[in-house]
């Protein structure tokens, strides 16, 4: 084989190589990004929420049966935005919403719909700031204006989740 046959194969092999690496850290970067709300949830909700989202009676409220019919609704979703463990965190605003509609489709128990408009950034940056002065009002005020809008089935299983916690 001639050097210049061989100098032309290891440039191939080489350019090969640098593409495989290149899809592999696109995917890797993907996985990451999938991965990093989770954990997110882990470290700044679960705490008080727990792993599952089902909170603790009486002090902490489940989010189960609430996030999909608040973030349905604008006033839900600021509220969801300007609660003290949300807008209070050290998450970035970016980070914020992910984390919020990772909630939404892993620990809702109501699906959310095909057209589930995503919490973004933008949009957490707007509310965050503002702090909620009443949080257990601002959150029975909320739910009272969902019940109003929701079929019978679904409000049921919205007004389940309340369970009289003061947050």
């Amino acid at each position: 084989m001639s050097a210049a046959r061989a100098v032309r194969r290891v440039a191939a092999a080489t350019r090969a190589s640098a593409w495989a690496l290149a899809i592999a850290n696109v995917a890797a970067a993907h996985a990451a990004a999938a991965y990093r709300p989770r954990i997110d949830y882990q470290l700044n909700c679960q705490g008080c929420h727990l792993a599952d989202g089902t909170g603790e009676a009486g002090r902490v409220p489940s989010i189960r049966g609430m996030l999909v019919p608040f973030a349905q609704n604008p006033a839900g979703r600021r509220y969801l935005i300007q609660v003290p463990g949300v807008s209070e965190s050290a998450l970035s605003d970016r980070a914020t919403a992910a984390v919020l509609n990772w909630m939404v489709h892993r620990l809702s128990d109501v699906p959310a719909p095909g057209d589930f408009v995503p919490f973004t950034s933008a949009e957490v940056a707007r509310w965050r700031r503002i702090p909620l002065t009443n949080v257990a009002a601002t959150r029975a005020r909320v739910q009272r204006q969902i019940d109003a809008q929701l079929p019978s089935r679904a409000r049921s299983t919205a007004s389940r989740s309340t369970d009289r916690s003061p947050m």
